[in-house]
């Protein structure tokens, strides 16, 4: 069997290089442009985790929190109206 070890070293380093990556985006000056929410995207979009960031977004707006909920409530109802036919 292959020890675990060299995988943890591995993962430890590569969440390093993730954090030292974020600290330098967050560094950065804001532009004067406008276009900072498009770069912040555009970023977001090739690091491969869009759906991350636009949960995140929507989270932080009280409306749509709200509406998040709302219709995670309706789906429920749904299946526990479905499931107890």
């Amino acid at each position: 069997m292959s020890d675990p070890a060299p995988n943890v070293h591995l993962e430890s380093h590569a969440d390093r290089l993730r954090a030292l990556e974020n600290e330098a985006a967050y560094r950065r000056p804001m532009s004067d442009d406008g276009f900072d929410g498009i770069r912040e995207y555009s970023r977001a979009w090739h690091e491969n985790r869009t759906t991350a960031y636009l949960l995140r977004k929507s989270w932080a707006d009280p409306v749509n929190r709200w509406f998040i909920v709302a219709v995670v409530i309706g789906i429920g109802a749904i299946w526990a109206y479905l499931l107890s036919q």
